[in-house]
């Protein structure tokens, strides 16, 4: 079980990594391109206000989302004992949540193609990067959805 949950992890910090990488390329992108003359939108601020909203909801629905993605496997490895499926269905959760950060980090970059404005792009940014870093996957995560002790942390019986 120590190797799967490893296994697993690895995997995770992988994947993970690559949209962490992808939200840095966004940062670069935005350094190296010159923003627009001038916006291609004369009301920028009602388009600030609309990401922002987004982002918002986007937000306050991945945790929600990732556990409802959890809850039939949860169940199922209750029964079966089988954890293979309820790790796909972790990583799958994982991915989607990812997924949806970097969407946050999409509408900055959005935003500064549009607008011109480099620092709404960094606030959004890094807020992606932060919501990426709370759920970034820990060893410690995994054994507890497994229900089972790390090695050296199990008790002496």
């Amino acid at each position: 079980m120590e190797q799967l949950i490893t296994a697993h992890t690895r995997t995770l910090h992988v994947l993970c990594g690559a949209f962490v990488a992808s939200t840095i390329v966004y940062g670069l992108l935005v350094l190296m391109v010159p923003p627009p003359e001038s916006p291609v939108v004369m009301q920028t601020h009602p388009l600030f206000w609309v990401f922002t909203a987004l982002t918002v909801l986007n937000i306050l629905t991945i945790m929600p989302v990732y556990r409802a993605m959890l809850a039939k496997p949860r169940q199922v490895f209750a029964v079966s004992q089988d954890p293979l499926p309820l790790l796909h269905a972790h990583r799958a959760a994982h991915i989607v949540a990812f997924a949806r950060l970097e969407a946050v980090a999409i509408f900055g970059l959005l935003l500064f193609f549009i607008t011109g404005r480099g620092d709404w792009f960094w606030y959004f940014n890094g807020v992606g990067l932060v919501g990426m870093l709370v759920l970034w996957p820990l060893k410690e995560k995994v054994a507890a959805l497994l229900q089972t002790p790390i090695a050296g942390h199990e008790q002496a019986a």
